[in-house]
């Protein structure tokens, strides 16, 4: 019989028992896998089926995201060596920045939609262009100018501009929440140190929940609303469509099991976290 750690994750030791190695056998075998799928669809980002996908910012959210996943199926094993400074950043950088990315992803479905049909229905070749007046300028000059460089931004920048905003708002954020609060380090001005389990708990993990209800339960909807009448013969709306629901019920069952003692003893072998691991969307390569 395979041996289990009947304290289960307890901030202890670390647990080298059955089900701690097989999370280690696993999350290795699982990412030689997903690194070759990585690497055979970057080598044939070329073929015309991956070309209009943006293959370099898929590769990008989904590793982002993996990050996250190799370090949540390892706590079980680490246990009390796993700090709950490192948790921090998994959770409010590493999870929010890979939906975020992958949402920005999942827009390439509507912006490949939305520059066919304006092939067909538009009306002018060329862009005008505005003379560009001499010296520097005043404001109105530099707001006019801005005006017309944001309308010949193409709907993919103008998608990754927003992405990238709020990664540097998410990142900043937890940043100088990570460096006023005593639960993750002696020179914090605000709250106190705690215990390794009453860290992941409290107001400093605020951003991360935020963050993930905005890309999954705001932008995730918006997109889906927009591409319910788009017809495509690859099921890209379909991949699409669930992968954005599959992404839906992670950030409530994560706070679930943080905050609610009902989840104790579940939370002694599925840590929280994972919730978010086995929710968090995956695209299907065509």
């Amino acid at each position: 019989m395979v041996y289990l750690n009947p304290g289960g994750f307890d901030f202890g030791s670390e647990n080298l028992d059955g089900y701690g190695i097989s999370n280690i056998v696993f999350i290795v075998i699982y990412s030689l896998f997903f690194y070759s799928a990585c690497f055979f669809t970057w080598m044939y980002r070329k073929h015309p089926v991956l070309r209009m996908r943006n293959v370099p910012l898929m590769l990008l959210s989904l590793l982002t995201m993996h990050v996250f996943t190799f370090a949540v199926m390892i706590v079980y094993t680490m246990n009390g060596a796993f700090p709950c400074q490192v948790e921090y950043w998994c959770m409010c950088l590493y999870l929010p920045i890979g939906i975020g990315l992958y949402q920005a992803y999942n827009q390439q479905l509507l912006i490949v939609s939305r520059g066919q049909a304006a092939l067909i229905t538009k009306d002018e070749l060329f862009k005008p262009i505005f003379p560009k007046g001499k010296g520097f300028g005043g404001p109105k000059y530099w707001a006019f100018r801005f005006k017309v460089w944001w309308q010949g931004v193409s709907s993919k920048g103008k998608y990754e501009g927003f992405v990238l905003i709020g990664i540097v708002i998410q990142f900043t954020v937890s940043f100088i929440i990570y460096n006023i609060s005593r639960k993750f380090n002696h020179y914090g001005i605000v709250d106190h140190h705690t215990s390794p389990g009453l860290c992941r708990r409290g107001w400093e993990w605020v951003p991360t929940v935020v963050w993930q209800f905005a890309w999954n339960y705001i932008f995730g909807p918006y997109l889906l609303w927009n591409i319910r009448m788009i017809k495509d013969i690859y099921h890209w709306r379909l991949q699409t469509t669930l992968a954005i629901i599959a992404g839906l019920p992670g950030a409530p069952i994560w706070l679930a099991a943080v905050y609610s003692d009902k989840f104790a003893p579940v939370n002694k072998y599925w840590l929280p976290a994972m919730w978010s691991v086995t929710l968090q969307p995956h695209e299907k390569q065509p």
